[in-house]
């Protein structure tokens, strides 16, 4: 798996790219969905990049085109001031000025002033770099456009699992009606801080219309257990299983991310 990863940001990169990824259970899976996605949107006609934690881009050219995969406990977004050895992310853009960003194992503050982990969340790149200019960097409040759970385990997902899931969406969804009571800064919007204005990002009415309007995923190595898919129809969750190296469940999934993100006109 780890190969699969360093051939595809070779290939985002256009050059060989050293990886410095972190120990622990599912962390290369999480590469692995994450550069695939990348490699997917690419052969849709994306622009796509690997990004420094400091913003800057790596380049086929550079002497130092390295992804870091952050180690440890999950946090917010790095200060740029920190210099460019925190994580790494993957920006794609098709449209001029409307770049997104891929976020590996950050966390997003909910309502309940809660922060929750999503393995990989996909943002509006104007989010992150709020963040990086902000001395001590921070945490995105609101929801990922993308989320993504990838679970690298040998049982199947429970009915628990999927609820945790489903909990956390629902934590992290800002309505219209709840901006008045967050002490936020600014025009309602799904996410903050500085999500651009427009249809994409202006929050949703119910909880129904934002699972919807957002992409919900959990990919796991094996399967789930009975009683758990049931929950994925009404709370917009999409189910991915057996997911393996060069397998077809896979290709599909990295194919039906990016067409989605293709599609919505992103």
């Amino acid at each position: 798996m780890i190969n699969d990863v360093k051939v595809a940001l070779g290939s985002i990169v256009g050059s060989i790219t050293a990886l410095q990824h972190a120990n622990g259970a599912g962390r290369i899976f999480e590469l692995y969905v994450m550069t695939g996605i990348a490699r997917a949107l690419q052969k849709r006609g994306y622009n796509v990049w690997i990004q420094r934690s400091d913003g800057s881009r790596v380049k086929p050219t550079d002497t130092n085109r390295r992804f870091v995969q952050r180690a440890g406990a999950p946090t917010g977004v790095a200060p740029k001031t920190q210099g460019a050895n925190n994580a790494s992310s993957i920006v794609f853009q098709r449209v001029a000025n409307d770049a997104w960003e891929i976020l590996n194992g950050v966390q997003f503050e909910g309502r309940s002033s809660a922060y929750h982990e999503i393995d990989l969340a996909i943002i509006p790149e104007s989010v992150a770099n709020a963040l990086r200019s902000l001395p001590a960097g921070g945490i995105p409040k609101g929801r990922p456009r993308v989320s993504i759970e990838c679970k690298d385990v040998g049982t199947n997902g429970s009915v628990d699992e999927m609820r945790a899931f489903i909990a956390r969406l629902y934590d992290l969804t800002l309505l219209g009606a709840h901006h008045p009571h967050l002490g936020v800064r600014g025009a309602a919007r799904a996410i903050h801080p500085n999500a651009p204005a427009g249809r994409m990002h202006g929050p949703a009415v119910t909880y129904w219309n934002e699972n919807r309007r957002t992409l919900n995923v959990i990919a796991r190595r094996t399967g789930f257990a009975p009683g758990a898919a049931r929950l994925t129809g009404y709370h917009a969750v999409a189910p991915y299983q057996a997911i393996t190296v060069g397998s077809t469940n896979a290709t599909q999934l990295m194919d039906d991310v990016a067409e989605w993100i293709y599609t919505k006109g992103y």
